[in-house]
């Protein structure tokens, strides 16, 4: 079926931040998209674990340039491409899927997702092109679609594991145990394919659990972290799309890095508050007979 909605005629305040929108993605196209942006951390990341170098590096700084601080596994993935596809190629499909993030959270309305590029930490985050995006779509689909969209969300960044705090908190068991299974499976797999590679990463976890890792505040991960798995767990005892709207900051919240670019993750809240909640599956028998 049609929704007609989406080809109704856009209002005039839709227009004029569409166009402001249109205008800041073709700056950011124009001056930024010609270079290398966070992606390229990713594939040199790849290129280092292919070569048999290592991943991190302890003494690095959250600013520096290409630097790679994500969990393994994101580098894993990408490794078997690296021979075959140019770093330059890599790039342009990259920006091409965090365009298109942005049209799907919009309802894929072109007038709609451009409007969104006019909220300047959209705007940031595809000049800069980190996975802020990417991850607020894997927690529409998890939230809406499938508990399993929550294993490639935590797989490539540590944020979205307060998702498992939700789903207890909501008393979702039987989802929960199923991520915690994957999960830990798809970390097993990681860890026997590249061990030195999880060392570096908890090495840098461990380290700078109580300090710093980037952002506005100054506040420690590790308090960000709790802060963020408390939200969690409440998010998930108000259930509901008030809940999942919490749990969307809950993550943010729980982001390593709390940089502008980071808010683009709040994307996340436009389709959860007009999709309707998926179906939940009745945990105890006894009370689908009730």
């Amino acid at each position: 079926m049609i929704d007609a909605t989406r080809w109704a005629r856009p209002s005039p305040a839709l227009i004029l931040a569409a166009a402001i929108g249109a205008v800041l993605l073709a700056v950011v196209a124009v001056t930024w998209w010609p270079q290398f942006g966070d992606e390229h951390a990713y594939w040199t990341a790849a290129q280092r674990l292919v070569a048999g170098e290592p991943l991190y590096d302890p003494g690095g700084l959250a600013t520096q340039p290409f630097a790679y601080w994500y969990p393994p596994v994101l580098a894993q993935v990408l490794s078997p491409l690296t021979p075959f596809v140019p770093a330059p190629v890599f790039t342009v499909a990259w920006t091409v899927l965090l365009v298109a993030c942005v049209w799907w959270l919009a309802g894929r309305n072109v007038f709609v997702a451009l409007a969104l590029v006019a909220f300047l930490p959209v705007a940031l985050e595809l000049r800069v092109r980190n996975v802020h995006l990417l991850i607020a779509v894997l927690t529409v689909l998890a939230l809406r679609r499938s508990w399993v969209f929550w294993i490639p969300a935590v797989a490539i960044k540590i944020g979205p594991v307060v998702g498992l705090v939700y789903l207890l908190a909501a008393g979702r068991w039987r989802e929960a145990v199923m991520v915690a299974i994957a999960g830990l499976a798809l970390v097993a797999v990681s860890v026997a394919l590249a061990p030195a590679a999880w060392l570096g990463f908890l090495e840098i976890a461990t380290r700078r659990a109580g300090s710093d890792l980037g952002g506005w505040f100054g506040i420690p991960y590790s308090a960000r972290l709790g802060a963020g798995v408390i939200l969690a767990a409440l998010a998930g005892r108000r259930g509901g799309r008030a809940g999942e709207i919490a749990l969307v900051i809950a993550i943010l919240v729980a982001n390593p890095t709390l940089w502008a670019n980071s808010l683009s993750l709040l994307l996340a809240i436009i389709p959860l508050s007009r999709q309707p909640e998926a179906p939940r599956v009745t945990e105890d028998p006894r009370m689908a007979a009730a």
